[in-house]
């Protein structure tokens, strides 16, 4: 079972973040147990628009809490943070429900979702389907479901990265369209309650 332990933050030094996270911060998460490491801004996102989310990718529980443990106590990690004025706002665990393609793409989408917990069986039916109709439009898809994310009104997240944002709305709305894909959305009593667009930084 992997998961992704999420770390929303402000940073007002974006550029000297960017560089560190890129040279030093990547390789101790790595290090420390993390098996991909990505740091996006949000883009759109409502009042979270300017944030940035450092994403590590782990294979369980134990391995989030070494990953977290190990930024803080990397010297070069704890000086960047406060050299560059980085304020945490918050941090989620989500639990990898269904996943499809890549993780490859210059931008990526996070449609906020709440609904009824389905069996990993059929989340990955349903995703397959999604992902079907996507077409080139996406690189990969996947489906998260808060494990530890505090108190939130949507517990879901469906994940998509692209490399073509026009491209992206348009099979979107298309798959959004389709018969099948609503009927998933009926089953599992399932409601959009946003959306955020980020761009990847690292």
């Amino acid at each position: 079972m992997s998961f992704t332990m999420g770390v929303m933050m402000q940073v007002p030094d974006l550029a000297t973040f960017t560089q560190v996270s890129e040279n030093s911060g990547k390789e101790a998460a790595l290090n420390a147990g993390a098996t991909d490491v990505r740091i996006n801004q949000v883009v759109m996102g409502g009042d979270r628009a300017g944030m940035v989310g450092a994403m590590f990718e782990v294979p369980g529980i134990n391995a989030a809490m070494e990953v977290n443990a190990a930024m803080y106590a990397n010297n070069d990690i704890v000086n960047m943070m406060r050299d560059t004025g980085v304020q945490v706002q918050s941090r989620t665990l989500m639990r990898h429900a269904a996943h499809k393609g890549t993780t490859d793409g210059q931008y990526s989408s996070y449609l906020m979702m709440s609904g009824d917990q389905l069996p990993d069986e059929t989340a990955n039916s349903n995703l397959e389907h999604g992902f079907g109709l996507m077409g080139a439009a996406v690189n990969g898809m996947r489906l998260v479901q808060a494990w530890a994310a505090g108190a939130t009104p949507a517990p879901f997240g469906l994940i998509s990265w692209t490399d073509d944002l026009d491209a992206f709305a348009s099979a979107s709305a298309a798959t959004m369209a389709d018969p099948t894909t609503q009927q998933n959305f009926a089953d599992s009593n399932s409601v959009v309650q946003g959306r955020m667009v980020l761009r990847r930084l690292v």
